[in-house]
């Protein structure tokens, strides 16, 4: 009997001891990140028959077993995955924000500057005061200029700031992955030696080292035996037991300046999708880059494109202090188009904006798959149908292959990234340096002279297209030529004479090279040429004809023109000289030009145009605009027969501020997003949309940080250390280790009482 208490009080005794020992072990860890609690786990040893009666025989200490819930911290790795995302954004926009909506040294304000000095000029256009004005108006160019440039630096540091930042994480999750390998491996090794003992501080290690990992990108666990198979992303294997699939930073195939991830299978290196590796710090630089960074810099890109492209093309139909034609105040890079590293083919793509109004702040990607071409906007996927020949016109940008290297072409699978307007804010500059080159007046003057009888009136006018047009088809006539922003006067060097043929029924003539789209009933097609070929297209009565940035329609009064029969295509400039003489008998009016083309007349009389074979006399309608080789005015009063109104070139252009007051407008009309806001109104919505996005981003911050702070307070209930409990159960086994020494103390004493007897 003293034997079995002997016993009982030893395996008391070491139980005890096994209690404290873990109880000083959750004391010294208490604070230390990631350990979990312990608990002694006990249990009852097996009673013994002993005289008839079953006595016990002390205790067992089973295991120390740690306080952990699996589903909970996958709960807290879930939260902290969204936090660390929210909050890596957050970061990246929050220093944009500061930079795009500087109320007073920003964008908008010098924007302001730059018209009020067009405004100044068109107010003083001469003298001494325009000379200080023109000076004005320069100096208020070069800093719109730079505050554009100042701009894209800034957002460009950031871009680099990113690229730096994704490969900072992905060395550290790929050091969180050798360690995870590492750690599979000795808990395996451990357990297969230790009788199904855990090793409890590998154990924790290894879970916490999930955790971190997850703030830096999604994570899943799946368990096998001792091992974790930890994936990221959308599914992209990172650690298999003791092995890693490390990942691998690289530039990307279609932009040297993007770092992107990719991992290697095989000796081959796939690139994950931008999109493919969501949460955490990685997912949310990744979705910045993506959906804010791209967006920023093309939103600036396409203020600086509207800015160039409006003022250059009024520049291009005014008239200098010199009397010269205006030439472009701005300069400004053309689209950028780069094909994919792995493409097989040698094409390029030669991409060309030509309607302002429809750009977009997206970037572009143009495959060729099965024969055919087709471009995706990808900002949201939109894709064009799929057509076996080139150009494509979609979204103000014509996307053609490019003459270079000749005979070049794609092959199946190719691609190419088209970014329209990624380059402009970096590379828009001021072309002039002489202030007398702003084309403050109108190249051409009207006047009716004194010696008329009647009272008939001329307007000032305004030149509305740098291409005149003009045939002397009888049946045909050529409408007012429209240009985009691909127009080029280059490209329209001399007279371009297109011939009709019957009974083919075409049209011909066109420049050698020129890709030709007719678009009839919202239909386009392509009609593409390579020089020195030139093209034929098919005629359709009031289609519209496109090539080389110039759009025109050709239409008849119900019979075709006839064979022979040409449409002529000249310069504007210099307007040539015209007396136009009226003849009371007719009511018309005769000695419109015949160069540079005999002209079409286009009278517009209230919502109805009427348009009048050149050599032709034109009716007289009082009040109705006049239109032709791209002139525009208006006739009034009552004129007698034989007066006339002259028309003809602006000699000096002294005085003269009609070019600067068209220029002055252009800061109210509605030349972006479709034709629905101003140049000021598309840069207020792009400030007001990083605006939103960052209280967007701050209160979903906020929020996951509620989240997360909710997941951990549960798992800290469960697995956190608790000073008081802990202290509590250090007085229980310090008691119970007492008491299991008193037991084994008269445990003793029966032995000797029963040694003394046996004396």
């Amino acid at each position: 009997m003293a034997a079995n208490i002997l016993n009982l009080g030893q395996s008391a005794l070491s139980a005890a001891q096994l209690g404290i020992a873990t109880t000083g072990q959750n004391i010294a860890n208490a604070s230390t990140p990631g350990y979990s609690r312990e608990v002694l786990i006990q249990s009852s040893a097996p009673s013994q028959l002993i005289g008839g009666v079953y006595l016990g025989l002390g205790v067992n200490a089973n295991q120390v077993q740690r306080q952990y819930d699996q589903y909970i911290a996958q709960q807290v790795n879930s939260a902290t995955t969204s936090k660390a995302q929210a909050d890596s954004y957050l970061s990246q926009i929050s220093g944009l924000n500061n930079i795009v909506a500087d109320p007073t040294a920003g964008f908008t304000p010098t924007l302001q500057k730059f018209f009020t000095s067009i405004q100044n000029l068109a107010a003083s256009p001469n003298g001494t005061a325009g000379a200080a004005a023109r000076q004005a108006a320069l100096s208020s160019a070069q800093s719109l200029v730079g505050t554009i440039n100042g701009l894209q630096n800034q957002v460009s540091q950031i871009s680099t700031d990113v690229n730096g930042q994704i490969a900072s994480t992905v060395t550290t999750i790929n050091a969180y992955a050798t360690q995870l390998a590492q750690l599979n491996d000795s808990i395996g090794k451990a357990q297969s030696t230790s009788n199904s003992s855990l090793p409890n501080d590998l154990l924790d290690q290894r879970d916490y080292l999930v955790t971190q990992l997850s703030k830096l990108t999604s994570v899943s666990v799946v368990g096998e035996g001792s091992q974790y198979n930890v994936f990221i992303g959308n599914g992209q294997p990172l650690v298999l037991g003791n092995q890693t699939n490390a990942l691998q930073v690289v530039q990307s195939p279609t932009d040297p300046t993007r770092n992107e991830v990719a991992y290697q299978v095989k000796g081959k290196v796939i690139q994950i999708a931008e999109n493919g590796l969501p949460g955490g710090t990685l997912g949310g630089l990744m979705d910045f880059r993506a959906n804010m960074l791209t967006a920023t810099q093309n939103s600036i890109g396409r203020v600086a494109v509207s800015i160039a492209s409006a003022i250059n093309q009024q520049q291009a139909l005014g008239q200098d202090l010199n009397g010269a034609t205006g030439t472009n105040l701005f300069s400004i890079n053309s689209v950028v188009s780069t094909a994919s590293g792995f493409n097989t083919g040698n094409a390029q793509i030669n991409a060309t904006i030509t309607n302002v109004s429809a750009l977009t702040t997206s970037d572009y990607s143009l495959q060729f798959s099965g024969g055919k071409y087709s471009v995706t906007r990808l900002s949201d996927g939109a894709t064009t149908t799929p057509v076996a020949n080139l150009p494509i016109n979609f979204d103000g940008v014509s996307f053609q292959l490019s003459s270079t290297p000749v005979g070049a072409a794609p092959a199946s699978g190719d691609q190419f990234l088209i970014r329209p307007t990624a380059a402009a804010a970096a590379s828009i500059s001021v072309a002039i340096s002489d202030p007398n080159k702003l084309a403050v007046a109108t190249p051409f003057s009207t006047s009716a002279p004194s010696t008329n009888t009647g009272n008939g009136a001329i307007t000032a006018g305004v030149i509305n297209s740098p291409v005149a047009s003009g045939s002397t088809s009888i049946n045909g006539s050529i409408g007012p030529v429209t240009v985009d922003a691909s127009y080029n006067s280059s490209s329209l060097a001399g007279v371009v004479s297109l011939t009709f043929a019957s009974p083919a029924n075409t049209i011909s003539g066109f420049p050698a090279g020129a890709n030709v789209a007719v678009t009839v009933g919202g239909v386009t097609t392509n009609y593409p040429s390579t020089a020195p070929l030139s093209t034929t297209i098919p005629y359709t009565s009031g289609a519209t004809i496109s090539f080389n940035g110039m759009s025109f329609s050709i239409k008849d009064n119900g019979t075709a023109p006839a064979n022979g029969d040409t449409f002529k295509l000249g310069s504007t400039i210099p307007v040539a000289t015209a007396k136009l003489t009226f003849n009371s008998a007719t009511n018309t009016l005769s000695g419109f030009p015949t160069l540079p083309v005999p002209a079409n007349v286009t009278v517009t009389n209230g919502a109805t145009s009427t348009t009048y074979p050149g050599g032709t006399a034109v009716p007289y309608i009082a009040g109705a605009s006049y239109s032709y080789n791209g002139v525009t005015f208006n006739l009034s009063g009552t004129p007698a027969n034989g007066d006339v109104f002259n028309v003809g070139p602006n000699t000096t252009g002294t005085g003269d501020n009609r070019n600067a007051l068209l220029m002055q407008k252009i800061q109210t009309q509605n030349g972006l997003a479709g034709g629905t806001t101003t140049i000021q109104g598309a840069f207020a919505q792009f400030v007001s949309l990083v605006g939103n996005k960052t209280n967007e981003v701050k209160a979903t911050s906020a929020s996951e940080t509620s989240i997360l702070k909710s997941a951990t307070d549960t798992q800290q209930s469960i697995s956190g250390v608790n000073l008081d409990e802990e202290a509590s159960n250090l007085l229980k086994y310090q008691q119970s280790y007492q008491a299991a020494g008193k037991l084994m103390q008269i445990a003793g004493q029966l032995f000797a009482t029963l040694l003394a007897i046996g004396q």
